[in-house]
């Protein structure tokens, strides 16, 4: 067995095909994601008035972001939303087909029942005629959610956000779900292609990530691995298979952020509501943009005061994971920032 070159965004985000070459297929380090993505548009599109259409939308989002930063707390959640929702728009055209002549929806509505606790995200079904920017969002992020009308309870959603879990755990008074990946390797044995993680934890955790369907092993010192394989159809690995091997960990549940030296990495213990980073920052942006606009008078009424401590945490940390991760996700590129902070 021996170990091999990890690329094509391997193991969080390779895909089959790439949007556009770029960076021979390794990771990107960017210093302004805007001017990234306005080259990725002019790079990925060759029909004039979709290009038009996206740099529109990308010029939205944009100013919509940078104009949330510097506002205050309960007035970034809309302005971030709308923002998420343009760049949602680019990235489901560059992945897709839908263009500037179609209709497009939300495709979400928010319950808040008077109470955090109780609110209620809906995804709407997916539509023909009109494009229901969640669901294709969504869809792109998480391939196997369903095409019908879907109901969450917001808080049972945030609870799988990598970002916010240590202070969602405190304020709940539940232990952490999330084990994490310490390191990991690629390797290729014959016509194997087989990834290995090495991971921190105890004997109970071994067991509950066991009943989730993590295939784990214990060496004979001890240490505890998380291993997933494919069989290739040559000796030679393709990018087919790098993206099959991706495909099949993020389908038995990866979590991840992206900080200063890159990814950290985890394996969830929890079955319930196993969604992506970026498909939970979205809906949950949602949800607070819908707060904002329609109900801001009752902040502090749906909020207790932790968990307004929780939600600034999450508008603090998590609209930039959104940026990068929607980012080398829709590109199947690892993506990371220069010079710059998380």
């Amino acid at each position: 067995m021996v170990e091999i070159e990890e690329k094509y965004g391997f193991p969080l985000f390779a895909r089959e095909s790439s949007v556009v070459n770029l960076g021979k297929n390794e990771k990107l380090v960017i210093s302004d994601i805007w001017s990234f993505w306005n080259y990725v548009i002019k790079k990925a599109t060759t029909d004039k008035k979709k290009e038009q259409f996206l740099m529109s939308l990308l010029e939205q989002a944009k100013h919509f972001y940078q104009s949330a930063e510097g506002s205050p707390v309960k007035s970034q959640p809309l302005l971030y939303y709308y923002s998420f929702l343009n760049l949602s728009k680019i990235m489901i055209n560059v992945r897709g087909t839908f263009g500037p002549s179609k209709m497009y929806m939300h495709g979400m509505t928010e319950k808040h029942q008077h109470k955090f606790t109780n609110s209620e995200i809906v995804k709407q079904n997916q539509k023909v005629n009109i494009v229901q920017v969640a669901h294709e969002l969504v869809s792109l992020f998480d391939p196997s959610i369903s095409t019908s009308t879907l109901r969450f309870n917001v808080k049972d959603l945030l609870n799988h956000c990598v970002g916010v879990h240590r202070a969602f755990s405190e304020i709940y008074n539940q232990s952490e779900i999330f084990v994490r990946i310490r390191n990991y390797g690629l390797f290729k044995d014959k016509k194997k292609l087989i990834f290995k993680a090495s991971l921190q934890c105890d004997s109970d955790q071994i067991t509950a990530l066991s009943a989730r369907g993590y295939n784990i092993s214990i060496d004979e010192n001890g240490d505890v691995f998380y291993i997933e394989s494919i069989t290739m159809n040559s000796y030679k690995p393709k990018r087919a298979d790098y993206a099959a091997l991706s495909k099949q960990i993020r389908d038995n549940g990866i979590w991840y952020f992206i900080g200063n030296s890159g990814y950290t990495m985890y394996l969830s213990k929890c079955p319930d509501n196993r969604y992506s980073q970026e498909s939970i920052i979205y809906m949950m942006m949602f949800y607070l943009g819908s707060i904002t606009r329609y109900h801001p008078y009752m902040f502090d009424q749906i909020f207790s005061d932790k968990e307004q401590w929780l939600m600034s945490e999450f508008l603090s940390t998590q609209p930039k994971q959104f940026l990068y991760l929607a980012t080398a996700n829709t590109l199947g590129q690892s993506v990371l920032k220069a010079y710059a902070s998380f």
